[in-house]
């Protein structure tokens, strides 16, 4: 297993960075777990991080192991993306909105 906690909204070559990962973990079985909240460094974020909402940002996630390839199933896990969850936490009456996106090594390559 390998774990990206609340940091991938700072990787620059993030589609490398996860075709590494998805060459180090056993085929078939082995898992990467990208997680994130609403929370984070604005001035270090990248910009295309900072123009989206939380499902747009876990779409992103998706396509980064998309994109990075050997990858078979991909699942969103996380109350944090409906956008309820999203007004509670910017109104304080709520916690930070999570996110962790799931994908497990295909076996084929």
């Amino acid at each position: 297993v390998v774990l990206c906690c609340v940091g991938v909204q700072y990787l620059e070559h993030a589609e490398q960075v996860f075709a590494e990962v998805a060459r180090i973990l056993k085929p078939g079985t082995g898992k990467v777990i990208i997680s994130f909240t609403n929370r984070f460094f604005y001035q270090k974020a990248l910009q295309g991080w900072l123009d989206r909402g939380m499902q747009e940002r876990a779409r992103l996630v998706q396509d980064y192991l998309r994109a990075a390839g050997g990858f078979d199933t991909i699942t969103v896990v996380g109350d944090g993306t409906s956008v309820w969850k999203q007004l509670q936490s910017v109104a304080g009456m709520g916690g930070d909105p999570f996110v962790a996106v799931v994908a497990t090594r295909s076996t084929d390559e």
